[in-house]
């Protein structure tokens, strides 16, 4: 690393990262290394394996599904163009969804009619608010276009656009209870319509309507899975900036970001034992503003919104069980959809709830296996929702040297969230041969993410006021990139590596991904 001068260093190898490093590399020819403080890259789109009984399981960590990879829509155009046409995307079912209530059940189709008239056929009083819910959708999700582009606009061309585009901020960043309060008065349609609340990580009562909106915008038209598995996104990319003459190095501990004169011109990094220093024309952080800003920027370094950036993170995060199965879950009668199950109605209690009274109060049920069409054995995921106060007594602890005690309260916490699965699915215990579960210190330990925060800077209104959720900074040549410069999950962490091409490049830049991609 210490012989070879790159154009850019970027701390991190998330979606975000690896989008920033490919455009660079392919658009401007540019040497980039990408630092990597896990032992695997690709952040969350990577996957880990375990060996029982002579068969392999194989299971991802942050890519459960994503939205928009029909062929000809801008995030597949994007994506085909940093994979170099190389990743391949499998369509999951037409129902992809499956939402389980205590008193009913609904499959979600892949096609928006569709799912609009179903809904209308199990809630008929309600069909003026869910005509109007389907509307609102398409409308908030256009101002989110107007949000993004003004990131890397200059004002006065902010000023123009807003001019000519009607204005839905308030709808926007009215809450997503608010907003369903207005047009819906049926509690359990408000529930259902809410169901997938867990793809953004906040509730009805504290999530933004725009978060909402874009989520459910995504999947209009079904779920897909990248064939091969979601390491198979990292894999395609890596050789891309390899190619450019970059470098993707694991294992790398970035400790703090060098700044002389309130300029960023390199990285101070650990390996092993050792430190050393390397330096860039620009350094740009897919860690997360948290990270970036309260851990990596030295102290001395004046930043305004330090204190804003920390009281606005949660502790709220997820258990995962990961199960390794002696057969095929289609023997259940599973298809590969999702299985998003509820104790209650009321999510936000869930939320608040969740982790607190050591009973599973909900699960959102993956089967990777079914997703992907390259799989040799099969596998499942039950996610629940925790909160880092559950597992505090442990934060001090080493990952693997965590003591008896937790690894007792583990093997009860799965034992419990196995036998939630079984009452919904009956049979999936009895088919699975393996588990082991990650907890809220695990995500914590492997993403360096404050609390274990599985999606980061909460999706409140407020987010989307706060000037540091940007691709810029305060600090010349230093960027952000990933979720914290675009949005949420592995669409929304891609476009906020393109958004930093626009921070870096000008609105040029920004334009110059848009055409390429377009080809």
């Amino acid at each position: 690393m210490t012989n070879t001068k790159y154009d850019t260093i970027i701390i991190g190898s998330g979606i975000g990262g690896l989008t920033t490093a490919v455009l660079l590399s392919k658009i401007y020819n540019q040497k980039v290394l990408v630092l990597e403080q896990h032992f695997v890259p690709g952040g969350q789109t990577h996957e880990f394996s375990r060996v029982k009984d002579g068969q392999k399981f194989s299971w991802d960590v942050g890519v459960h599904y994503v939205g928009e990879m029909k062929k000809g829509l801008l995030p597949r155009k994007i994506f085909d163009y940093i994979t170099d046409n190389r990743l391949e995307w499998n369509k999951m079912p037409h129902y992809f969804e499956k939402f389980v209530y205590p008193d009913f059940s609904f499959k979600q189709p892949a096609n928006p009619k569709e799912f609009q008239k179903s809904l209308i056929e199990q809630f008929p009083t309600e069909e003026k608010g869910i005509k109007r819910y389907f509307l609102d959708i398409k409308e908030v999700a256009k101002w989110f276009q107007t949000y993004m582009m003004g990131k890397v606009m200059p004002s006065w061309a902010n000023s123009l656009i807003g001019f000519f585009r009607k204005d839905n901020s308030k709808l926007a960043l009215s809450t997503t209870k608010e907003y369903l309060d207005s047009i819906i008065e049926d509690e359990k349609l408000k529930a259902l319509l809410t169901s997938i609340w867990g793809d953004y990580g906040t509730p009805p009562e504290k999530s933004a309507f725009i978060m909402h909106c874009l989520v459910v915008r995504s999947y209009l038209y079904g779920g897909y899975f990248p064939v091969g598995g979601a390491s198979s996104i990292a894999k395609n990319m890596i050789p891309i900036i390899e190619k450019g003459g970059g470098s993707v190095k694991t294992n790398i501990n970035v400790e703090k970001i060098i700044i002389k004169n309130n300029k960023a011109i390199g990285v101070k990094v650990s390996y092993k034992k050792e430190s050393m220093e390397l330096f860039a024309d620009r350094i740009v952080s897919d860690a997360g503003a948290f990270n970036t800003y309260l851990k990596l920027i030295p102290p001395i370094v004046d930043i305004p919104f330090r204190e804003e950036i920390k009281n606005a993170m949660s502790g709220f995060s997820t258990n995962t069980l990961y199960l390794g199965l002696k057969d095929s879950p289609s023997k259940l009668g599973i298809k590969g959809e999702n299985h998003w199950i509820n104790t209650s109605y009321d999510h936000d209690k869930t939320y608040e709830e969740s982790g607190k009274t050591g009973d599973i109060l909900s699960a959102f049920i993956s089967f990777p296996s079914m997703k992907n069409p390259l799989a040799k054995t099969h596998t499942a995921e039950i996610i629940s929702f925790s909160q880092y106060d559950s597992f505090s007594k442990w934060k001090d602890t080493k990952w693997m040297k965590r003591g008896d005690d937790y690894l007792k309260y583990k093997e009860e916490l799965s034992s419990k969230l196995l036998d939630f699965a079984d009452k919904y699915i009956p049979g999936i215990k009895e088919l699975t041969v393996y588990t082991e579960l990650s907890t809220p210190l695990t995500m914590e330990y492997f993403t360096k993410w404050e609390k274990g925060s599985f999606y980061g800077v909460p999706v409140t209104p407020e987010r989307y006021k706060h000037k540091w959720i940007s691709p810029k900074t305060p600090v010349k040549n230093l960027y952000l990139t990933g979720s914290d410069a675009g949005s949420l999950g592995v669409v929304g962490a891609m476009f906020g590596g393109v958004s930093s091409i626009g921070a870096i490049k000008g609105i040029s830049g920004f334009i110059k991904v848009m055409k390429m991609a377009g080809r």
